[in-house]
């Protein structure tokens, strides 16, 4: 597998683009638009949230279509709890830019990511289709990157391409996501995060909803920077054929290399999210392992990354491991806690469910003080294990949520 660059235009036949809409209040981009130039066949997942914004539930209904070719987002604005002209925004919104590029409204996909409650600028949107449609390029991966944005620091891209039999496949992919960080996705088939994905792999479109499934569950899922469930998680993926390998109709070896790379990128895409969490000034990873399943292993990991306190600790540099096993047992996982090993990066805090008997707190504080702490916990219950991401939390990220709506 080689990393290469180009975001969602690095797989054959996408274009891309990106603009200035005047939906945000500021002068950034706040437009993109994500093409296809064959047919393709697309899946997605979405927030498992109740009150879901109108883009999610317009998208559902467009997936049921057999091929699709763009996905236009705009950020600055959630179009959630709009009601009925929510919907028929977003509906006109996908319809704005399908015109322009002579396809179905029902052919074109639709993401919204910001402020909730307000009232979408349909107007400004209709205004710049043109442009943006006009503007596409194998270039426009950056300007696509840099319109999806809200809170975010730094864009989000990466690629990935691989051999499969005689054909090169590349998949791309872009995401965003700040703050409101703690996906729950499910695949149609059963600050808001949003990720694009492409990819110019032969794929049906029911093996590509099984690949998503997979990818996301050991990724975007497994990320978390406030506990706060968006209203508007999503996530796509267009699948073009254009690298002309054999099209992958079961789940055979090309099914898993191509879940290998999937899974690959999806989770490159998923750390950059911890990682510019909002006011975050360190990356957390928290490793589960010796559980007695995968899902539990998960649920262990998910429930210690969404500790308020541990967060807080981290923050400060303080090794309160008490934090990490009080979250571990709160998870609803069946374990031995006097079997149960904690790691403070090098530093063992936890041996056999008791205090370690070497433990020394000023040498595990070296560990929480870097850019970079790795958590381990070993429930020693069985062979499974897992990971999950979040950030610390900072003065900073109180800051910048305490005046959002503004």
């Amino acid at each position: 597998m080689i990393i290469v660059k180009g975001g969602v235009t690095a797989p054959e036949g996408f274009l891309a683009s990106g603009l200035r809409a005047g939906i945000k209040k500021s002068a950034k981009l706040d437009l993109a638009l994500l093409y296809s130039e064959v047919p393709a066949v697309a899946a997605g997942a979405f927030t498992t949230n109740r009150f879901q914004a109108s883009p999610v539930r317009i998208s559902r209904t467009h997936l049921k279509n057999k091929t699709h070719q763009a996905v236009i987002v705009n950020s600055g604005n959630a179009n959630c709890a709009n009601g009925m002209a929510g919907d028929r925004a977003a509906w006109e919104m996908a319809c704005s830019a399908a015109a322009k590029m002579g396809l179905s409204g029902r052919e074109v996909l639709v993401a919204s990511t910001g402020i909730i409650g307000v009232p979408l600028p349909l107007a400004k949107i209709k205004a710049k289709v043109t442009d943006l449609v006009g503007g596409l390029s194998a270039r426009g991966a950056g300007d696509f990157a840099e319109s999806i944005l809200t809170t975010d620091t730094v864009r989000k891209e990466f690629a990935v391409k691989f051999k499969m039999a005689r054909s090169i496949v590349s998949i791309g992919g872009a995401c965003k996501g700040a703050g409101m960080i703690h996906p729950d996705m499910k695949t149609e088939k059963h600050a808001t995060m949003l990720a694009f994905i492409t990819t110019d792999a032969a794929i049906s479109k029911k093996v590509l909803e099984a690949a998503l499934e997979e990818a996301i569950a050991d990724s975007f899922n497994m990320v978390s920077v406030d506990g706060d469930m968006s209203t508007n998680d999503s996530c796509f993926i267009l699948a073009n054929g254009l690298a002309g390998n054999k099209k992958i109709e079961k789940r055979n070896g090309d099914y898993k290399k191509f879940t290998d790379g999937l899974k690959f990128l999806a989770g490159e895409l998923a750390r950059m999210l911890a990682r510019d969490g909002e006011g975050a000034t360190k990356f957390v990873e928290i490793q589960v392992a010796g559980a007695k399943t995968k899902e539990d292993a998960g649920k262990v990991a998910r429930k210690i990354s969404t500790s308020n306190l541990l967060k807080c600790a981290i923050f400060g540099a303080d090794p309160n491991w008490g934090r990490i096993v009080a979250s571990a047992g709160a998870a609803g996982v069946e374990f031995d806690p006097g079997k149960v090993d904690v790691l403070l990066g090098g530093v063992k805090a936890l041996s056999n469910g008791a205090i370690a008997k070497n433990y020394d707190k000023e040498k595990a504080r070296p560990f929480f003080k870097g850019k970079d702490v790795t958590i381990r916990v070993d429930l020693k219950s069985g062979d499974a294990s897992a990971r999950a991401w979040t950030c610390d939390f900072s003065k900073e990220y109180v800051a910048i949520n305490s005046e959002y709506s503004t």
